[in-house]
């Protein structure tokens, strides 16, 4: 079994994080992209330890992406997007997913999200290990009532079971629980520094998919930020360097090709009683007396 173990690891290890619209490590939310919003992320996964290139380097390959909102509709949403983690043999991997957002279909209804992520392009064999993981998820959410934020619970399912054996050899996780929480928005509204938010997230599962994250993401502006903090692996046998911890450090841009609406005027203000302009009084017929 340790003969056959090594290189799963290698191509796990290249491809634990391909990116839906996610909220830390997991795509624990059940949030889209808007119509014709590309969204941008660089995101880097990394950890003290022999430099990059070197045996037993704590270092994710590089992940560039693209996610863009595809359906012009209210109720119904649905994002696609691809990834590059370079360097690799095969960087590139796909994903979608499609949603309700929140009340949209009865009052306090939660926003639900079901999709697809991991989807490489090259295939497993029963002698060569590929790209095709598969991850079928689903995910319901909702803001937190008078306090902002949201708690989201969910969970998902691989299509290919040889790209989730654990690293030790105890067998296959190709399902498990999927959750994340984010916290309200926190003010800054420093001319360099919009907001920033705390949230945390987990996917379950002994293998390279499973771990906990939690960061704190700084918003410059509503379409440019940077998420950092701590991913936490349940399976560190089967992550570069055999690391238990990592740090991410994740840019994301979002770049809308649609011209935001214009501002609806506000409306005159209502005179008041005293500014209320006044009839034209006349004289009596005839004079006064």
């Amino acid at each position: 079994m340790k003969k056959t173990a090594l290189p799963l690891l290698v191509l796990t290890a290249l491809a634990a994080h391909a990116t839906p619209t996610t909220t830390v490590w997991a795509p624990s939310t059940t949030g889209i992209q808007p119509f014709l919003t590309p969204h941008l992320t660089y995101d880097t996964y990394f950890w003290k330890g022999p430099a990059a290139g070197q045996a037993g380097s704590p270092l994710y390959p590089i992940t560039t992406g693209l996610t863009m909102g595809v359906l012009p509709f209210d109720s119904v949403q649905l994002e696609v997007g691809f990834d590059l983690l370079l360097p690799s043999s095969d960087p590139a991997l796909f994903n979608a997913k499609v949603g309700v957002p929140e009340d949209k279909l009865f009052s306090f209804q939660p926003s639900l999200a079901f999709g697809i992520y991991g989807v490489g392009t090259k295939k497993s064999t029963d002698t060569t290990l590929g790209t095709d993981y598969n991850i079928l998820y689903a995910q319901a959410q909702h803001s937190i009532p008078g306090v902002g934020g949201f708690v989201s619970v969910g969970g998902y399912y691989a299509l290919q079971d040889k790209l989730f054996q654990a690293s030790d050899g105890s067998g296959t996780a190709r399902s498990g629980f999927i959750g994340g929480i984010g916290s309200p928005d926190i003010a800054i509204n420093a001319p360099w520094l919009q907001k920033i938010v705390v949230s945390a997230d987990v996917q379950t599962g002994k293998n390279a998919f499973g771990a906990f994250g939690g960061a704190v993401s700084v918003y410059f502006t509503d379409k440019v930020s940077v998420l950092t903090g701590p991913v936490y692996f349940f399976d560190p046998g089967s992550q570069p360097g055999g690391k238990q911890w990592m740090w991410t450090m994740q840019l994301d841009i979002d770049m809308p090709l649609l011209p935001t609406p214009a501002a609806a005027p506000a409306p005159a203000p209502a005179a008041t009683k005293a500014e209320a302009p006044q009839p034209e009084t006349k004289p009596a017929a005839g004079g006064s007396k």
